[in-house]
């Protein structure tokens, strides 16, 4: 790493400027003072007189507003504080630095002083003003995150890097970024600390080419600390059974700079075949955003760290549907076949379901084959009890539930996976991250007067996931950024419609006797399980299209004609029909080929 003295102010390299003359940015320049901010001060707050402009000459900032929303991030190159200023008012924020930064500070009266004889910079400040104001209408009420561009790497607890890591991260983000995005590495661990000034003006030199830079913090705490201060994002690298997972000092200080959004664990293990066990006690203490497992014999797990990092991770959102969410196996076999990469996976009820057994490592026939067992072989969804809690005995449910998918912890499953459920008790959605996975499984799919709600460890009633959420799409956007496959169950245009009556129901005496002598009618009331799993699923294939993010794919496989949501002997039959379509209409699609 070639380091360069730290400059005077130099406005022209702003892009703000281009078309600005000379003689204009000198004159602004010269009643301009650079301004060294660190990280975690805060450059100007909420609620302040709006009487200066900043430009950012290097480091980074983040825009909070009351306190906790985070709404934008200020790189290099970037005015701060434009809006406030030619209106005339207070701050509508705090403006934080996240790591070492250098601003350029322009008081009111001195701009105004050489705007009236270059009034090309106002013109220039106000054509930002409305490009600024356009980007933060396009993206209201959602928080804003710039993808890092300058990672910390770090052992944690009292783990080593090991020989090679950084070299072979580099390699994964060289593959995965675009061809002409230079991919920086630092491997400095033993090295003194450079000047500060110095060393956050090569940043800024990098950055200004478009650079992503990987840097070993580990050695000195002098060069630690000066590699995290700097830094837009921190990766912590343990290895769980050879390290304990007790966070060491440089982690502390790392923490202490680094907000826990921007905090990534990875946990390294020697192979594939290894079982993860135990990632909670090195999650708990640490609060990252994301952890991911990763094998050194798995060229693809580091791939998949480098696209999760980059913004580019792929993820899976599976919508709810009883059987019908073997659909969901057949576009994971032709995802697979077609080498697209499934990062992330998370799903609402059956999406939950299936979503679960590939997050642990289960192929799609191993899968077809548990839950053929489960609802055919065990007749898990078909034992009736006395309608008290529900209208089925969920005891062999969860039995097989338990022994399939097992206590093992959300956290330990080799693919990132989330569920979701509806909270009675909280009157929301509830995120399953962590806990056993068989109760993530089991709540997500507590068909409401079908199934008895779950009962969590602390006392939450939970129902089915797609009472609020059957395709959680939002809450995948919530926990990464890039592309998503998003997977649909049914057509959201179908009109569905009855022959019969309102006068045909039967009374309760007439009833029971069909249901005695396995009488059928010709056209059927629609049943209790039709009316919940419809009611269930109608917002959300109404509001599919909306959710959806600029780069994400919805997908809609078709569904075997009359079948319903406890047809499980028809689900072997509608995954091949689902790959099939997958293959022949998604794969080839210019969207697909870009992830």
């Amino acid at each position: 790493m070639s380091l360069v003295p730290v400059s005077g102010p130099n406005l022209a390299r702003h892009a703000l400027f281009d078309g600005v003359s000379a003689a204009a940015i000198d004159a602004l320049e010269s009643v301009s003072t650079l301004k060294a901010i660190s990280g975690g001060e805060i450059l100007v707050a909420q609620g302040d007189d709006a009487d200066a402009l900043y430009f950012v000459e290097s480091g980074r900032f983040r825009v909070v507003v009351n306190k906790v929303h985070i709404v934008a991030h200020i790189e290099a190159g970037e005015a701060v504080g434009e809006l406030a200023f030619f209106a005339g008012g207070k701050r509508t924020a705090d403006v934080i630095a996240t790591r070492d930064s250098v601003v350029l500070k322009v008081s009111r009266s001195a701009f105004d002083d050489i705007a009236q004889t270059h009034p090309e910079l106002t013109q220039a400040m106000l054509k930002l003003v409305s490009e600024r104001l356009v980007v933060a209408t396009s993206r209201a009420g959602s928080v804003s995150s710039s993808t890092p561009r300058v990672i910390a790497l770090i052992p944690a607890g009292t783990s080593q890097l090991p020989d090679g890591f950084l070299a072979r991260l580099t390699e994964a983000f060289e593959a995965v970024v675009k061809a002409d995005t230079p991919v920086i590495a630092v491997d400095q661990g033993t090295n003194e600390a450079s000047d500060s000034a110095a060393y956050q003006a090569w940043l800024a030199e990098q950055e200004a080419k478009g650079a992503y830079v990987l840097i070993d913090g580990s050695g000195s705490e002098e060069w630690g600390s000066q590699v995290c201060r700097n830094a837009d994002a921190l990766v912590m690298m343990g290895r769980p059974g050879r390290a304990e997972p007790e966070p060491n000092a440089m982690e502390q200080t790392a923490m202490r700079w680094i907000a826990p959004p921007q905090r990534t664990l990875l946990l390294v293990r020697e192979k594939a075949e290894k079982t993860i066990t135990k990632s909670a006690v090195w999650i708990d203490p640490r609060d990252p955003k994301l952890h991911h497992h990763v094998a050194l014999d798995s060229d693809a797990d580091f791939a998949k760290v480098a696209r999760f990092l980059t913004g580019g991770a792929v993820g899976l959102v599976l919508a709810g549907g009883g059987a019908l969410g073997c659909a969901h196996l057949g576009v994971v076999q032709a995802l697979r076949e077609a080498n697209v990469p499934i990062d992330f996976i998370g799903g609402a009820s059956a999406g939950a379901a299936m979503g679960g057994a590939i997050a642990r490592g289960m192929t799609v026939d191993e899968t077809l084959d548990q839950m053929e067992a489960m609802f055919i072989k065990a007749k898990a969804m078909r034992r009736l009890t006395l309608p008290l809690y529900s209208l089925l005995d969920p005891t062999v449910f969860d039995a097989e539930l338990r022994s399939r998918y097992g206590t093992k912890d959300i956290a330990d499953q080799p693919i990132a996976f989330f569920g979701v459920s509806t909270n009675l008790s909280t009157n929301g959605l509830h995120v399953h991250r962590r806990g056993p996975l068989w109760e993530c499984v089991r709540a997500s799919g507590s068909l409401p007067t079908i199934l008895p709600p779950f009962i969590d460890g602390e006392g939450n009633i939970l129902v089915d996931g797609g009472v609020l959420d059957n395709v959680p799409v939002k809450v995948m956007h919530g926990l990464k950024t890039g592309p998503n496959i998003v997977v649909s169950l049914g057509d959201p245009d179908e009109v569905w419609r009855t022959n019969v009556e309102y006068d045909d129901i039967r009374g309760r005496w007439t009833l029971m006797k069909d249901v005695l002598l396995r009488r059928k009618r010709e056209a059927e009331f629609p049943s209790i399980v039709e009316i919940m799993s419809r009611s269930m699923v109608v917002a959300s294939r109404m509001a599919s299209k909306e959710m959806l993010g600029e780069h994400d794919i919805l997908v809609n496989p078709p569904i075997i004609p009359d079948m319903q949501i406890l047809d499980w002997h028809l689900g072997r039959e509608l995954a091949g029909m689902a790959a099939d379509y997958i293959t022949h209409n998604v794969v080839e699609s210019a969207g697909l080929k870009a992830l």
